[in-house]
């Protein structure tokens, strides 16, 4: 079980994959926004790259010169913000947890390598605002998810102590994350990536879906 005391912890969430679900959207607005540019990459070839940054993806993929990279990049961006974005559903799960944690008194921040623009889009959306203390994008600070930059940043806005925190994410960069801000709990969400690929990346423990995310943290 978790050593979290309440009243003092932040749960840290990655967004995509983990509280939403959008990896098909993803993946779709990026097969559509390669077509374009007359790449015939499909999804099943996208989803596994979801977790890092996008512009990452693109780069991976196409193998671009970084001018041309980042206007394919601003091309997805348009494609995902028109047709996909607001098309975004909770999790299983994901509104009784997020409201179990926020009456429980838990500080609740998500940090993803979305930006922050979409993830504010996506949480007002679904009327999360106010249960979260901080949001942090791929663009709110210098450097996006595996480091910890924006992990230790989401830490400090709510005055908590990484040894006494959780980060709860799908992929290996939010292990990663996690990891290297001190935090000390990582519960991997199984779904996008295997057990073994989140515990490799650093995760304590594995849950299969939000209902278990919730026992970990609440019944310890």
């Amino acid at each position: 079980m978790l050593n979290v005391e309440k009243y003092s912890s932040t749960i840290i969430f990655d967004l995509d994959g983990t509280l939403v679900d959008s990896l098909n959207g993803i993946g779709l607005a990026m097969e559509k926004t390669l077509a374009g540019f007359g790449y015939d990459i499909k999804i099943d070839n996208i989803l596994p790259r979801i977790g890092a940054p996008m512009i990452q993806v693109v780069e991976e993929l196409t193998n671009e010169n970084s001018s041309k990279i980042n206007i394919i990049y601003e091309q997805y961006l348009n494609i995902y913000r028109k047709d996909y974005l607001h098309e975004i559903v909770p999790l299983d799960g994901a509104n009784n947890l997020i409201d179990n944690l926020y009456q429980n008194h838990f500080s609740l921040a998500i940090v993803t390598n979305k930006t922050e623009y979409d993830a504010n889009s996506v949480v007002k959306d679904l009327d999360w605002i106010k249960q979260f203390k901080i949001i942090v994008g791929r663009d709110t600070k210098k450097l996006p998810k595996p480091h910890p930059e924006g992990t230790i940043y989401a830490l400090n806005r709510c005055n908590s102590d990484p040894q006494n925190s959780v980060f709860v994410g799908d992929t290996e960069y939010d292990m990663a994350a996690g990891k290297n801000a001190g935090v000390k709990s990582l519960i991997g969400l199984l779904g996008s990536r295997s057990a073994s690929q989140l515990k490799n990346a650093g995760a304590t423990q594995i849950a299969s879906n939000l209902a278990e995310v919730e026992e970990i943290i609440l019944h310890r």
